[in-house]
């Protein structure tokens, strides 16, 4: 009868354990499986990854277990299978915004934790059970810190497999003779760069550019395995960074020609640190880039790029006449912009887009600086422009049936693209003009300052301000009050949804939402 029960314990204990670590793995795959960010997730989060609830229920059984009588057996048994399935009855599957996907990383690690389980599984047949059937227990107790173990125990594993693919990947690309590679980073603005640059350089070349947000070293390396064809003439490389040599290790791999840098900004400090990281990470892609032939396209708006050492080839772009390639004429509506890109010694390019906001605007001109050095006609570049649409969730106007406006831009908050997407709102003058955020994370020691700034920034720019979350809109909130704003015209919301519900009864036929960030699931 033991034996029922052990085994019967087990299989409860499996469904528990899957469970709670699909959402660990999750948020393992949400962190783009950085073992030391999950780690910090965990001890963001510690109230969920010790649930006291939890460690109570199955650590009854293992007291009665340790009594070793008949009588202390058959109830650690009882407690042990009613609170499993107490357990699996109340643990809900979280809401998911980005959904799980089971990857060939997830089940080698589901592999992994199969094989732990059929040893559990002998031992507690073979051995005493009591002692297999408690670690078992302690292993569900803290199944978020277990995803951690198994991935660390996989790390050998799955570097080796990253070898494998990055090897492949770089082949690849030599075997495609005069294939050129641009690389894309910044703190803010490179995937709109990315998707602006691929639009107008593919009215000439035919072109490749990682997808979506594809911008990590097996982004990448997938994308040049998956998709990449002797077809191809440039490769756009959109690359992104949270550590020190995160750039360097994508550069070696793909060995750009040209380098587009948008900004250098506190982003990521969570990792980074302090700024000087983030420019020494940032620099990586410009130190790649071959000696002569190679040029490195900059924001030269930008003060901390203006005050770094830059070797290399240089072609400026900016919004003033200090840059190589710049805007002038410059006309910003609520319904797009307008303005000329001046061309050295050539004739300005008259340009109108869709796109709002100055940092388009920017990414644009330097859009066009690159294809000048490439070979694109002005009528080229024309074409090229008008192809141009908004990326998805980023400044991404959309208007709703009943006359309103959203303005998305939703997609990972920064300090400079907030206050560019409020002066987008602010420009709204004749509309209602409501604010949703969450405000902005990865700030390190800066994000209280940041916020709060935010929240002055939005004061001035809103008529009515939805804050997403308790906690972590507190600074917001400050920055706010700061401005003599209403509190009348702030709610605070538990989630997007409460937020969305609050919108909705708000907004009429002339109001303007901007939903500023929108935080992914291991934000929540």
């Amino acid at each position: 009868m033991e034996k029922v029960l052990l085994n019967f314990s087990l299989i409860l204990i499996l469904i528990y354990f899957y469970k709670i670590t699909r959402h660990g793995l999750h948020i393992l795959q949400l962190e783009n499986y950085y073992i030391d960010r999950y780690a910090v997730w965990m001890k963001r989060y510690i109230g969920k990854v010790l649930n006291v609830k939890t460690i109570i229920i199955l650590l009854i059984p293992i007291i009665f277990f340790i009594i070793n009588t008949q009588t202390s057996i058959n109830i650690g048994f009882i407690v042990e299978i009613w609170g499993l399935i107490y357990l699996i009855l109340t643990t809900k599957k979280p809401k998911e915004k980005k959904p799980f996907v089971v990857t060939a990383r997830i089940e080698r690690i589901y592999a992994t934790y199969l094989i732990l389980f059929i040893i559990a599984d002998i031992c507690s047949n073979v051995l005493d059970y009591r002692i297999v059937l408690s670690i078992v227990n302690i292993c569900a107790m803290f199944a978020y810190v277990f995803v951690y173990i198994v991935s660390v125990i996989n790390k050998p594993i799955e570097k080796s497999i990253r070898g494998r693919f990055a090897s492949k990947a770089k082949e690849k690309l030599k075997d495609i003779p005069g294939l050129k590679v641009i690389g894309i980073t910044g703190s803010y603005g490179k995937t709109s760069t990315k998707y602006i640059v691929n639009t107008i350089l593919s009215q000439k070349y035919n072109t490749l550019m990682t997808p979506e947000s594809y911008n990590t070293t097996m982004g990448v390396v997938r994308t040049i395995n998956e998709k990449l064809t002797p077809m191809h003439q440039l490769f756009i490389c959109e690359m992104g960074a949270k550590y020190i040599g995160d750039i360097k290790e994508i550069t070696d791999i793909v060995s750009p020609s040209y380098g587009i840098l948008t900004a250098i900004g506190p982003q990521h400090l969570d990792t980074f640190k302090n700024l000087d990281n983030v420019r020494k990470t940032k620099l990586e892609l410009i130190d790649s880039l071959p000696q002569e032939e190679g040029i490195a396209f900059v924001n030269w708006e930008d003060e901390n790029i203006r005050n770094s050492k830059i070797s290399k080839n240089m072609v400026k772009f900016g919004l003033s006449k200090e840059a190589d390639y710049y805007a002038e004429n410059i006309n910003i509506t609520e319904r797009g912009s307008s303005f000329d890109v001046v061309i050295p010694g050539k004739e300005s390019i008259q340009i109108k887009t869709r796109l709002l906001g100055s940092l388009n605007i920017l990414n644009i001109v330097g859009a066009v600086a690159i294809a000048d050095k490439l070979g694109l006609t002005p009528e080229e570049i024309k074409v090229g422009v008008k192809y141009i649409r908004p990326v998805p969730h980023r400044l991404d106007l959309k208007q709703n049936p009943n006359g309103s406006i959203i303005i998305d831009d939703a997609y990972n908050s920064n300090q400079r693209g907030a206050k560019m997407a409020l002066e987008v709102l602010k420009s709204f003058e004749n509309k209602k003009r409501i604010l949703i955020t969450p405000g902005i994370v990865e700030l390190g020691d800066k994000s209280v300052e940041i916020n709060k700034e935010l929240g002055k920034n939005a004061a001035d720019s809103s008529d009515f301000i939805i804050l997403v979350g308790v906690e972590q809109t507190v600074p917001i909130y400050n920055g706010i009050k700061e401005k003599n704003y209403p509190e009348s015209k702030i709610y605070i919301a538990k989630n997007l949804q409460d937020a969305l519900n609050k919108m909705n009864q708000i907004i009429t036929s002339d109001s303007v939402v901007l939903l500023e960030n929108d935080l992914p699931d291991n934000y929540l």
